[in-house]
């Protein structure tokens, strides 16, 4: 057992190292996407709504580990309320080349929230949508459930602006061989999208207490989605072909 426990540490040693050889080396510079702070990009109140900021975790130690655990370099976290409907609105911000991506994709409601004792009761991936007017970049959405209550969840992973299709392979279950697999998932990164590895990553989640469906007919989710404008989660417009 003492074998193979050296054996996967000096694996995985081996693929931290390579890992840091191809940005070091190999991982062409870019320029970011954003070019403001999160809270200029998204102002703090909604006209008509109450906004209130939701700190990362219930304790300031708490909130140092999760910052040391991201290692994000922005993050905006904020609860909007109108009459009984509740959005939290979360995101977070990495410089171009400044984590990997599987580093940042791992922490998602799949994983996180489902360690801490939600239930996945319905899921999607890669879902493209029109909500409330907007044609959505592709995204997951989710239904999780706690002690009665029930959170409906779209979250996005974005690489340069681009979202990451692949999301749904990068679950972290908080086991003992974690840390080996987060290599793997930099050199499927690295299978996948070849040395496109060096874009800034936003990680955006918009959660609440009622279906979204829901917020779109009684006009809240276009609020919600025209105050988050700024962050790019609608799809570019298709340019019209040229004749012929």
């Amino acid at each position: 057992m003492k074998k193979l426990i050296l054996v996967s540490l000096f694996v995985g040693l081996g693929f931290v190292g390579s890992a840091g050889f191809v940005f070091a080396f190999l991982v062409p510079d870019v320029e970011p996407t954003l070019h403001q702070s999160l809270d200029e990009l998204i102002p703090a109140s909604i006209p008509g709504w109450q906004s209130q900021k939701v700190p990362l975790s219930n304790t300031p130690e708490g909130v140092d580990r999760v910052l040391d655990v991201l290692d994000l370099d922005d993050v905006f976290s904020r609860e909007y309320i109108k009459g009984d409907t509740r959005v939290m609105v979360y995101a977070a911000y990495w410089f171009p080349g400044s984590e990997p991506y599987s580093s940042v994709a791992i922490h998602n409601p799949d994983s996180c929230w489902v360690i801490a004792g939600w239930k996945i009761e319905d899921r999607e991936s890669n879902r493209r949508v029109s909500l409330a007017g907007v044609d959505l970049k592709e995204h997951e959405w989710g239904i999780y459930s706690k002690d009665g209550s029930e959170a409906h969840v779209m979250f996005w992973h974005l690489l340069g602006g681009t979202p990451n299709k692949y999301i749904k392979h990068m679950l972290w279950t908080s086991s003992g061989v974690d840390s080996i697999k987060r290599q793997f998932y930099f050199i499927f990164n690295m299978y996948q999208m070849g040395l496109n590895l060096g874009q800034d990553q936003l990680f955006v989640r918009i959660s609440s207490n009622k279906p979204f469906a829901e917020l779109e007919r009684s006009g809240e989710l276009r609020e919600i989605l025209d105050h988050l404008e700024a962050l790019g989660l609608e799809r570019p417009a298709e340019s019209p072909a040229s004749g012929g």
